[in-house]
């Protein structure tokens, strides 16, 4: 049976979220924090093995240290040819000292999985997704991070997480910004890509 008020909910939650790449310095409070991620662990997994590892980081000092960590590497990454224009103008601008790969977010929730594992992304792809839709649902901005799968090879990204628990048989797929922000964008975009085929 199908609830309306349900329906309508996620509606609102999926066609509001916008990606947010500014936000205050105001604390998500526990109870909100909870609710996103427990919808992440409620994600659907293969075989639901349940292998996600959600690393949330509050702390101002790591925080800060992840910030500068993330900063070194990207200006240290040489221009090659064949970047993303995404990519090479990230390491452009770590060159010129104007990255912050954080967003100076309040709260920042790192995924990793299973080392080796076919269903690694994807798992964790679903996770973020369940806590995007639930952080926009209690008005929060959120933001899909690339950089730290990008850079998750790099020594110093592994050591830093080496240090808050994430070990040698797990790899990071992907992370997400959350906090609240002044310019809440909730105006849903036009939809022009993701091209519908149909076989009827």
């Amino acid at each position: 049976m199908v609830n309306d008020n349900i329906k309508i909910a996620l509606k609102e939650a999926i066609y509001q979220r916008r990606s947010s790449r500014v936000y205050t310095e105001q604390p998500v409070p526990d109870e909100i924090l909870e609710e996103i991620l427990d919808a992440g662990r409620h994600a659907p997994s293969a075989s639901n093995q349940q292998r996600t590892h959600l690393v949330v980081i509050t702390n101002a000092e790591k925080r800060a240290e992840l910030r500068d960590v993330m900063f070194g590497v990207a200006a240290d990454s040489p221009e090659k040819e064949g970047l993303s224009a995404a990519l090479l103008s990230l390491i452009q601008r770590a060159k010129q000292g104007t990255v912050d790969v954080t967003y100076g977010a309040p709260v920042l929730i790192v995924t990793t999985n299973k080392k080796g594992s076919a269903n690694a992304a994807a798992d964790c792809a679903c996770v973020l997704e369940n806590m995007m839709l639930m952080a926009s649902a209690n008005g929060l901005g959120n933001c899909w991070i690339n950089q730290f799968y990008t850079f998750r090879d790099e020594p110093a990204v592994r050591d830093f997480f080496a240090g808050l628990g994430v070990s040698e048989e797990e790899v990071i797929c992907g992370a997400l910004s959350v906090g609240y922000t002044e310019d809440l964008q909730t105006t849903p975009l036009p939809r022009t890509g993701n091209h519908v085929t149909y076989i009827r």
